[in-house]
């Protein structure tokens, strides 16, 4: 399924974002997307040129539906869900709280960077802002994936006794007699030889 979007807030015009099939029956953007043009189109006078953010008001007439109805919405799940069971206030929440949520659901899934922009059409890195940092989550598992390298070098084109990159350094095996290989000048050695299981 594509989307274009004639115009945005960043004066960015016809950009075309793509989404397939999640395979969740509920949580799907193509299966959101086709019960939104089918609701549209359900609408009369409705046409191929009518813009998805328009809903049929009590009064059987046409309207746009504006952020600040978005917002209500949002505001009023919270209420009826419940502050205890979700852990924040409705006043919380803003627009920007549905594009932070999905751009904080792809990186705690690995999703790079560049993707969640190009999907969520950041034109920067700003979407780091919204991202809550104190979450658990972010945490989860950088322990463990640190250990998974137990060996790096920084290759110094020069180096003084002060770089721990130096033979002779207190920080630095080679000076100990421990590692062999150590030229003993003030000068970075790329390692001759490393051996990674």
């Amino acid at each position: 399924m594509s989307v274009t979007f004639f115009l945005q807030k960043n004066d960015t015009r016809g950009e075309t974002i793509t989404q397939h099939r999640s395979g969740d029956p509920l949580l799907c953007p193509v299966v959101a997307w086709i019960a939104v043009v089918i609701r549209v189109r359900s609408y009369p006078g409705t046409c191929q040129t009518t813009p998805v953010n328009v809903f049929q008001n009590s009064e059987g007439k046409l309207q746009l539906l504006r952020a600040s109805d978005m917002l209500l919405q949002l505001r009023l799940a919270v209420v009826i869900h419940g502050t205890q069971r979700l852990g924040f206030e409705p006043s919380d929440l803003g627009t920007h709280s549905i594009r932070s949520g999905a751009a904080m659901a792809m990186y705690l899934n690995n999703i790079p960077v560049h993707t969640i922009m190009m999907i969520g059409r950041w034109s920067s890195v700003a979407f780091l802002r919204y991202i809550r940092k104190q979450l658990q989550e972010f945490s989860h598992g950088v322990t463990r994936r640190m250990l998974l390298t137990e060996q790096f070098y920084s290759i110094l084109d020069h180096a003084t006794l002060e770089d721990s990159g130096t033979s002779g350094h207190h920080n630095n095996f080679t000076g100990c007699g421990l590692i062999s290989g150590g030229s003993g000048t003030p000068l970075a050695q790329a390692p001759a030889f490393a051996l990674h299981y």
